[in-house]
């Protein structure tokens, strides 16, 4: 739990992060975007936002706007990895296939 020293906007920013922890867990255990970093990131941004209860109009959106700041140096950094992986890997049917031999 937050404590409740934390700022309205502090809060409103960690409770979005924390909502994004279960999108990034749900897309990684059975997410139809995990090869799709340009949808992942859209999905990322669509769903930081957090409603805390108590919390002003003007709070909440400085705890997103927060909470925006932080991810997207996340964000670029995961898309620059990605490039990297999909750099380093070889195009799908590039080797051959051991299996799918002539049999004259």
């Amino acid at each position: 739990m937050v404590s409740p020293e934390c700022s309205d906007p502090v809060r409103v920013a960690i409770a979005s992060l924390v909502k994004l922890i279960n999108l990034i867990g749900a897309e990684m255990l059975v997410g139809k975007h995990r090869d799709d970093v340009d949808a992942f990131e859209q999905s990322v941004r669509a769903k930081l936002y957090a409603n805390v209860q108590g919390v002003s109009a003007e709070d909440t959106a400085a705890g997103v706007a927060l909470a925006h700041s932080l991810i997207e140096p996340v964000l670029a950094n995961l898309r620059e990895r990605v490039k990297q992986v999909q750099a380093a890997a070889p195009p799908p049917f590039a080797t051959p296939d051991s299996g799918n031999r002539r049999l004259n």
